[in-house]
């Protein structure tokens, strides 16, 4: 697999801009209430302007919760560079292993979602809404890989759909488990259920992950 391309110092500036925001939104609405939070209070925290924020962002939701698209493009970049011969399944299992570090760098982030998500129920939708942006790349990605035409054929939306359900089920085990899990973890372990083609785990050895 080949180096990643050194990061440049507008690109790495802009990503910092990205996060800060980020991390802004969910700080202010976590301290002060999401129905409390706004696009200028998030500005003035990161230090930016309100022209800025909109360059990142369409609204405080989508600064709460859209996907990373940097973390999107790694993915399928890293899916299209894994052999050939791999079910996709696979190739997509072993994808994961390799970003594992980037997934626990964002665990606090998902922490931080979650615990804001807990105290404002009516934001589920809204979050487990950034896996449909998620799961077109994921879907373009197996089409890509497969020779498919992800608006035609079923086979990459399927697989795609499949990941996203698996993630979706470790990340309500991570919730559930509080600091006790790595999300990281989960993820690979979800993808394996996947990747072993469902085979129902022996009564007495349920899946779980250590």
């Amino acid at each position: 697999m080949s180096s990643p391309a050194p990061v440049g110092r507008r690109d790495r500036k802009k990503a910092e801009t990205h996060e800060a925001l980020r991390w802004a939104a969910l700080r202010l609405a976590l301290e002060h209430g999401y129905e409390q939070l706004t696009v200028e209070a998030i500005t003035e925290a990161a230090d930016v302007s309100v022209r800025t924020f909109f360059n990142y962002f369409t609204s405080k939701d989508d600064a709460l919760f859209a996907p990373d698209p940097d973390g999107a493009e790694a993915l399928a970049a890293e899916l299209a560079a894994r052999p050939t011969s791999e079910p996709p399944v696979a190739a997509l299992r072993a994808v994961f292993g390799q970003l594992a570090e980037s997934f626990i760098a964002q665990e606090p982030m998902w922490q931080a979602r979650m615990e804001l998500v807990r105290a404002n129920p009516q934001l589920w939708p809204r979050m487990f809404a950034g896996f449909s942006a998620f799961e077109r790349v994921l879907t373009e990605a197996v089409a890509a890989r497969t020779g498919c035409d992800p608006d035609v054929d079923l086979y990459p939306g399927v697989v795609a759909a499949a990941v996203a359900g698996a993630m979706r089920v470790a990340m309500t085990h991570w919730r559930s488990a509080g600091d006790k899990a790595s999300l990281a973890v989960l993820l690979t372990a979800a993808l394996d259920v996947l990747a072993d083609g469902l085979t129902a785990p022996a009564r007495d050895a349920p899946i779980a992950a250590q």
